[in-house]
């Protein structure tokens, strides 16, 4: 089973004392952002993702803007 925790700041401790109280191999944590560029890089690789050079974005940033003008 996969689930997210959001613990307030106060309880950590106590998640602490009970994540450690569990047999060494019960739970995995994994870090979710760890998870999220693994993602990101296997999208990449795969060419799943469109992507722009930086000057290409720029250009395009600069026209939206002068077009304002």
């Amino acid at each position: 089973m996969t689930m997210m925790l959001n613990v307030k700041d106060n309880y950590i401790h106590q998640l602490e004392n009970f994540i450690n109280s569990l047999p060494k191999d019960a739970i995995e944590i994994k870090n979710s952002l760890d998870m999220e560029i693994a993602n990101r890089i296997s999208d990449y690789k795969a060419k799943r993702v469109k992507t722009a050079s930086f000057e290409n974005g720029l250009n395009s940033i600069r026209e939206k803007l002068v077009s304002q003008i």
